[in-house]
């Protein structure tokens, strides 16, 4: 089965001989083809399928459009690459952004950009640092138009390498949240960010190489971004984690964020409570210890105060951790409300759950 990048294989290959014996290539000069018969540039270029949904190839045409006039339509429809570039210039695009991204293997792209990033940390701090160029106003700047070339060359591999980067540096894409409103007229308070969007794109694209693309952003990313001092929390992987229910990975990736150097209880709870049910297939106990710090921190933020809202953020939490550490959720209740005198609504909730722990009404499963 001839598939659609070995069609685009053929195709430069083709141009590359063309090239090579100095025959024209401009659009509209004549070469031959495979087969020997003489075909116009413009019609080898229709031999080059585009792949991928051609949102980043939409996106470069309305740039060019708002920031260019050069072309000028009021109905946007599917991306016509043509109307931007031809395809050797396509190629041409790719070839160099390939090289400037690193684009060429996931390690070095993802290694590339955490230094460069840092690099413009470290310089931000001197006062005579060159600022570093503007990429153009696309949804992710110089990614953008390679990901457009990449889709119109037809490149699954580039594709599916570039939403794998998207992830692993937490790249997210802001969405409008009213749907019948031109994307350009929404405010930046008027959006949303989304956090699964290239988790998704990835998915279907991958097909059946999917397995082997998530072990690779997992190996990826505990090699590069496995520093919350320079990472923090990452949005796009945590969907990952969960959505593929990796209980291993979700553990080393919360564990580090949870240590004290480098977070508060409130937010290392936090985490915790996002990625539980992923993390407690496998880490139960360990979740369990982190959600349940903060209830021993009389200045932590969910015991406050003695409102219905923070009443029952605790009592979630130790409904939580109840059938995994019973008995220290068991002692936990008896000792907030001992502790707790004057909080009457926390100790009416606590008094309902230690007689149901009592009674074995939720099924308490009682750590061995």
């Amino acid at each position: 089965m001839v598939t659609c990048e070995d069609k685009n294989r053929e195709s430069a290959a083709s141009e590359m001989n063309t090239l090579a014996k100095g025959e024209p290539t401009a659009a509209g000069a004549e070469t031959k083809d495979d087969t020997g018969e003489t075909v116009g540039t413009e019609d080898m270029s229709r031999r080059i399928c585009h792949i991928g949904d051609g949102e980043a190839g939409h996106a470069v045409l309305e740039y060019v459009w708002s920031s260019f006039a050069r072309y000028h339509s009021s109905d946007m429809r599917e991306s016509d690459y043509r109307l931007i570039m031809d395809d050797r210039q396509w190629a041409t695009v790719c070839d160099l952004l390939q090289g400037y991204l690193a684009m060429d293997d996931l390690d070095n792209a993802v290694r590339v950009f955490r230094d460069r990033r840092m690099q413009e940390l470290a310089d931000s701090c001197l006062p005579d640092a060159e600022p570093t160029p503007a990429p153009p106003g696309l949804p992710q700047g110089w990614w953008t138009l390679l990901e457009a070339a990449y889709e119109r060359l037809g490149n699954e591999n580039g594709l599916r390498r570039i939403y794998a980067c998207y992830i692993v540096t937490d790249r997210l894409p802001w969405s409008r949240k009213a749907s019948d409103v031109p994307d350009s007229e929404v405010p930046r308070h008027g959006r949303e960010i989304d956090h699964d969007y290239y988790v998704r794109k990835l998915k279907t694209l991958s097909g059946e190489h999917w397995p082997e693309d998530v072990r690779r952003i997992v190996r990826v990313h505990q090699r590069y971004y496995r520093d919350p001092m320079f990472a923090g929390r990452q949005l796009s992987y945590e969907e990952l984690l969960r959505s593929e229910r990796l209980s291993d990975a979700a553990w080393r990736y919360c564990k580090v964020r949870s240590h004290p150097r480098y977070s508060l209880l409130d937010d290392a709870a936090e985490l915790m409570e996002d990625m539980f049910d992923v993390v407690a297939e496998q880490h139960a106990e360990e979740a369990c210890n982190i959600l349940l710090v903060p209830l021993r921190d009389a200045d932590s933020s969910i015991l406050k105060n003695d409102s219905p809202e923070l009443v029952a953020q605790v009592i979630e939490v130790l409904r939580k951790c109840q059938p995994y550490v019973a008995d220290r959720v068991c002692a936990e209740c008896e000792r907030l409300y001992g502790m707790y005198r004057h909080r009457q609504r926390l100790r009416g909730e606590l008094k309902k759950l230690m007689g149901e722990l009592t009674s074995g009404a939720t099924g308490v499963r009682v750590k061995e």
